[in-house]
C-alpha cells in the first residue's frame, strides 16, 4: 500500500490510535534523557512486546520523524506497520535515504525478542547506520517493570552519544540498562524511579479507582 494513497492517509490515525491504546494498558510511561537535534540512530534492547511502540512512541514526544526497522517476517505479517513509518531490517537503502533526507532511525540491534535481562550480541546495522548517513548513534535503554501497582510500567533511559561501532554501542547500552536496573533495584516498588518524567499517563488500578470512590463515603 503506498503511504500517499487517501485511504493510507485517512488510516495511519487510526493505527497511531492504537499503539497509544496498547501503551495505555501501561501505568505510564516514563523516560529520563533527551534526544539530540536532527536526524539520528536510536538503538534499543528488545526485551518486551512494548518495545517497537516505545521507541515510536518517543520519537512521536519530540516531534522527531522517524522510521522503525522491523524484522522482515514482522512487516510481512502486519504491512499496515509502513504507514506508521516502518522499514524491514533489509531495507538498507530506504533506510540510509530516510537519514540523508532528515529521519532518524529506530532499530533494535538485538536483532530479535529476548529475555529479559543483559544484552544478546549485537548486529552491526545501528553502527553501520550512524556511520553511514554521519548522524548520532543514541543508546536507549527500555524496560517494563511490574511494580508496586497493578499495571506494568515502561522505562526509557536515554545514553549519550557514542561513537558509530558495535563495540561501543555495546558498552553503551549495557551501562544504560545497569543503571536503569540498579535505579530500580533501590526504589520502593510505589514510586516514580529518581529523575525520570512521565512521557504518557495510562491505566490506573482497581485500588486507585476504589480509593478514589471511598472519598464519596467520607464524613
Amino acid at each position: 500500500m503506498r503511504e500517499d494513497r487517501p485511504f493510507a492517509r485517512a488510516l495511519r490515525p487510526v493505527l497511531r490510535g492504537m499503539v497509544y491504546s496498547s501503551l495505555r494498558r501501561l501505568r505510564g510511561v516514563y523516560l529520563r534523557g533527551e534526544l539530540p537535534g536532527g536526524p539520528l540512530v536510536l538503538a534499543a534492547n528488545h526485551h518486551s512486546f512494548f518495545d517497537g511502540y516505545l521507541a515510536y512512541a518517543l520519537l512521536q514526544a519530540h516531534r522527531c520523524p522517524g522510521r522503525l526497522m522491523i524484522a522482515r517476517e514482522n512487516l510481512e505479517a502486519f504491512p499496515l506497520l509502513r504507514l506508521l513509518g516502518a522499514l524491514g531490517t533489509h531495507e538498507l537503502r530506504p533506510a540510509l535515504r530516510a537519514l540523508r533526507k532528515g529521519e532518524s532511525l529506530a532499530l533494535f540491534p538485538e536483532g530479535a525478542l529476548r529475555p529479559q535481562g543483559g544484552l544478546g550480541p549485537l548486529e552491526r546495522g545501528a553502527a553501520y547506520f550512524a556511520a553511514r548517513a554521519g548522524v548520532p548513534l543514541v543508546p536507549l535503554a527500555l524496560r517494563v517493570y511490574v511494580r508496586g501497582w497493578e499495571h506494568p510500567e515502561a522505562y526509557l533511559l536515554l545514553g549519550p552519544p557514542v561513537e558509530p561501532a558495535t563495540a561501543a554501542l555495546e558498552a553503551g547500552l549495557s551501562r544504560a540498562l545497569s543503571e536503569l536496573d540498579a535505579l530500580h533495584a533501590r526504589t520502593h516498588p510505589r514510586e516514580t524511579l529518581p529523575g525520570f518524567r512521565t512521557l504518557l499517563r495510562g491505566a490506573r488500578g482497581v485500588d486507585e479507582r476504589m480509593a478514589r470512590l471511598s472519598r464519596l463515603f467520607r464524613p
